[in-house]
């Protein structure tokens, strides 16, 4: 099977099974708020928050090892695939191991950190305990899915997780619906990481009969994988920069106002997540592709397909932030209730998060198949720069001032600095010939927004009070807007012509 049908393959596999999760995960969050309450909901966040820290001592050891299994993969050498392969599972159990006596260390303390909540104490132990057991079982049984991933076979993975975690929504809705017990609620986010692990297990072994797993990362195997140490090395500072950028807004939220804000914030990241996620599935099976592409060293290829992805997430992105900005308020007030609203400048701020997050991809993709880690200075000043603007901004401004921190860190460092990185070190181009294509999307992501507003003042567009109706509004906006930036997009994006020939031209070669 082609690159591109694997990429489709994946993503349209991912889409379903993901858009099946969030159709149960929104309906359980009504059910989790009403009957959890919302300072049990904040402190989930929080204590989610929490793992994400301590999950910074995978030091992006995943990440390194999707980059060195691209050549092995290629060249269909197994035996060079089971020694990467054992390699990680070596770094992963000795991290496993970290995590655990961090996470007990933690726990004393938890009578301080919690000191000013109602929630029992022992409940939020418990809480910890079966998060970090997810965690855990991940890093010591289910590593082998970075195989998947780097050979594109990203979608076996997702349906045993999807399916898997939704089963968990659903049979926590139905403890807390028909016994309302939150140990039971618990225990179930503990037993189903082992059922997950089991199944895509035994799923890795009937795709790849041949990989070891009970193979030993010897001394002479981790001499000879020194590149790939330094790889990891210079990951965990990238790594170390986006926990900062986009894991610690709940904790300081915790810190500077209360868990009940974690759980109103967490209400607006679920939407923005899911849709984030949604969009991202679709280009997921493309990074093994592009890893591929690199290996190949077709150097008119790689950038024929940049700029095919950058004006297909430039599409994607401008038409779910123009129905976020419509739709938010509407959807908030239907599903959980008015009083969950928040300000809308919170609003337009977690929209701009979500674009930046969009639009930034294939910079980061390419980075990835390159391997263009070295520059570890880059996250450092992207966390500080969060960090002291977070916090300076939210004693002034409460929530917003947040938000505006890590714009002003992710404008900095992700917009500006690594696509400088990308063309220099890696394209080996002038950073004109990307600022031309970039700026010249946002110019007609600008332009579709204009004639947008003109076109659809004349709709009458009333507050939405169900579903279905709000469904129907954002179906007639969408419609129309993506009609106009597709026009738009076509007749001045070459990428976005290339990449709309080459789906045609895949579907026609899929008919035959």
């Amino acid at each position: 099977m082609s690159r591109v049908a694997l990429s489709i393959k994946n993503a349209w596999i991912a889409i379903v099974f993901h858009f099946t999760y969030i159709v149960i995960q929104f309906y359980s969050r009504n059910i989790f708020l009403d009957i959890l309450g919302d300072d049990f909901i904040g402190i989930v966040g929080t204590l989610k928050s929490i793992l994400q820290f301590l999950n910074l001592s995978e030091l992006g050891i995943g990440a390194a090892v999707g980059f060195s299994l691209y050549k092995p993969l290629y060249e269909q050498n197994k035996e060079k695939i089971n020694e990467i392969i054992g390699y990680l599972g070596f770094l992963y159990k000795r991290i496993g191991l970290f995590m655990l006596g961090s996470g007990l260390i933690l726990v004393l303390f938890f009578p301080l950190i919690f000191e000013n909540t109602e929630i029992n104490l022992g409940i939020i132990i418990f809480l910890f305990v079966a998060l970090l057991s997810s965690n855990l079982l991940s890093y010591f049984f289910a590593y082998h899915i970075f195989l998947l991933q780097a050979d594109q076979k990203s979608y076996i993975g997702i349906t045993i997780n999807q399916s898997v975690f939704i089963l968990r929504l659903f049979l926590q809705c139905l403890v807390l619906l028909y016994f309302q017990s939150v140990l039971a609620w618990i225990f179930l986010e503990l037993a189903t990481p082992f059922i997950y692990i089991f199944i895509l297990r035994k799923k890795i072994k009937s795709n790849y009969p041949w990989l070891d797993f009970k193979f030993k990362a010897t001394k002479a195997i981790r001499s000879r994988n020194k590149e790939l140490l330094k790889k990891v090395k210079q990951l965990s500072f990238h790594k170390l920069g986006g926990f900062v950028s986009n894991g610690t807004d709940n904790i300081v939220i915790f810190a500077f106002i209360n868990p009940a804000t974690v759980a109103f914030v967490g209400n607006y990241q679920l939407i923005m997540n899911n849709i984030n996620t949604l969009v991202g599935q679709i280009f997921n099976g493309t990074k093994a592709g592009v890893g591929n592409l690199v290996a190949e060293n077709n150097h008119s290829t790689m950038m024929k397909v940049f700029w095919e992805m950058m004006a297909l997430r430039f599409f994607l992105a401008g038409c779910a932030s123009v129905l976020l900005y419509i739709g938010f308020d509407d959807l908030i007030t239907i599903w959980v209730g008015e009083k969950y609203l928040m300000s809308h400048s919170v609003l337009m701020a977690l929209i701009s998060i979500f674009f930046i997050l969009q639009v930034r991809t294939p910079v980061d993709t390419y980075i990835q198949a390159f391997g263009l880690y070295a520059d570890t200075w880059a996250p450092l000043v992207q966390s500080v720069v969060n960090l002291v603007f977070s916090i300076a901004l939210v004693i002034n401004y409460g929530v917003i001032g947040i938000f505006l921190g890590t714009i002003i860190s992710q404008v900095l460092v992700i917009l500006i600095w690594r696509p400088y990185h990308l063309f220099w070190k890696g394209f080996k181009l002038k950073q004109m010939t990307y600022w031309y294509g970039f700026l010249g999307h946002l110019v007609f992501f600008a332009f579709a927004l204009f004639c947008a507003y003109y076109i659809l003042g004349y709709l009458e567009l009333k507050v939405t009070t169900n579903l279905f109706a709000l469904f129907l509004k954002l179906l007639k906006i969408g419609i129309v807007f993506s009609i106009i930036y597709f026009m738009v997009l076509f007749v001045f994006s070459k990428g976005f012509k290339d990449v709309n020939y080459r789906i045609v031209a895949l579907i026609k070669q899929r008919l035959k």
